[in-house]
């Protein structure tokens, strides 16, 4: 999982200076999160055996004003010290670029493993703290396997939802508020049913959209699949603070009505579909997750069903309202941030822009379904 903080130019500190700030400040934090500093043993364990996190430094031959300036996702990797599928047993790690201007970009990964996105700001806004003299911060609860034992987890590989880099593609897609009230209001049921979300509209507006430009050859063996990625700290009883540090996320699981290519849930069912799919991860669904084998059994079905292309499924994931803009290390906020491209087909990230203005969707898919998808008509009448 990776964030890209991008600064300007600071007249205050050197280029030196700032690394040796970062490093120092990042070997103050480590102790606190010592789990990043170990290395991964597999699925299920960390080795914590305080080896570190690898530190990288980097110039580049631009400006940070071409880098942020509608930027280009691939772009966005070469700001990462690692390429994603290369981090292999790493718990996290770190790469810090210098700008032509005097700007700068610290870019982090972090391991999904162990980490949500929860926990990965969490551990880069305390870093943050630590770094520009906040005093000391409040320690993360690491007591995830209690909560949730682990389980044999053989047969399921996220790998199954991944896609080879050269076959896949990514953009940024901007919504203004003014197009997502209009979608807010398209998708509204009426009757004393709240109002969608920005992010539930959106998610049944480009779901829909997807599946109008790329399902052009009806397949009666498929099923198609939408997948939310839902927080279970509030989920758990007793729940767990937003200091339990782990990856504390799972998917609520929706099949929308597909026939001949086309979407048969009209607007409003397709929206109620989204919202019983999320209220069913509830006490009783965490319940299972820590008591029984339900769950995992039926993540090796989806992965079966998923490796022979039987399973069509778009997954969204929703980084809005959460303290993006809070990561100062001294040298003032980040002007944007970033994520970069990953290799999971058919993945949306939703992110607040730094003006505050609408939404930036980054989409990723195959680079032929990209084509129809960025093309599609109706999507265009909606973003910028």
């Amino acid at each position: 999982m990776p964030l890209v903080y991008f600064y300007p130019s600071d007249s205050k500190l050197s280029h030196s200076e700032k690394s040796n700030h970062l490093k120092n400040s990042l070997s103050q934090v480590l102790p606190i999160f010592h789990p990043l500093a170990g290395r991964l043993s597999g699925d299920l364990h960390v080795d914590c055996n305080d080896a570190g996190a690898p530190f990288f430094e980097a110039q580049t031959n631009c400006d940070l004003s071409q880098a942020i300036t509608n930027p280009i996702i691939t772009n966005m990797n070469k700001f990462l010290p690692f390429k994603l599928d290369d981090i292999q047993n790493l718990c996290m790690a770190v790469q810090l670029t210098y700008f032509r201007c005097g700007g700068a970009a610290v870019g982090l990964v972090m391991s999904h493993k162990i980490a949500d996105a929860f926990s990965f700001l969490l551990f880069a806004n305390t870093w943050a703290a630590v770094s520009r003299g906040g005093g000391a911060p409040s320690r993360p609860d690491f007591d995830g396997a209690a909560v949730f034992p682990p389980r044999d987890v053989s047969g399921f590989k996220t790998s199954a939802w991944a896609a080879k880099e050269d076959e896949l593609t990514a953009k940024i897609f901007t919504f203004p508020s003014s197009k997502i009230a209009a979608l807010k209001e398209k998708y509204s049921g009426g009757g004393g049913a709240a109002a969608p979300t920005r992010v539930e509209a959106l998610s049944a507006f480009i779901w829909t959209r997807f599946i109008s430009a790329t399902e052009t050859e009806p397949d009666p063996n498929k099923i198609y699949t939408v997948i939310h990625a839902v927080n279970l700290r509030a989920r758990v009883d007793p729940p767990l603070s937003e200091r339990h540090f782990g990856n504390f996320s799972r998917f609520a699981l929706t099949t929308p009505a597909v026939e001949d290519g086309r979407v048969m849930d009209g607007d409003h069912e397709l929206l109620r579909k989204f919202r019983e799919a999320i209220r069913a991860v509830d006490g009783a669904y965490v319940a299972g997750l820590r008591d029984g084998e339900k769950h995992v059994n039926l993540m090796r079905e989806r992965t079966a069903q998923t490796v022979k292309g039987e399973l069509v499924t778009f997954s969204f994931t929703s980084l809005c309202r959460f303290p993006l803009y809070e990561a100062d290390f001294g040298w003032g906020k980040p002007v944007w941030v970033g994520s970069a491209m990953m290799t999971y087909n058919n993945l949306v990230t939703f992110m607040d822009p730094s003006s505050g203005d609408g939404l930036e969707a980054w989409v990723i898919m195959k680079k032929e379904d990209m084509r129809k998808f960025e093309a599609d008509f109706e999507l265009q009448k909606f973003i910028l």
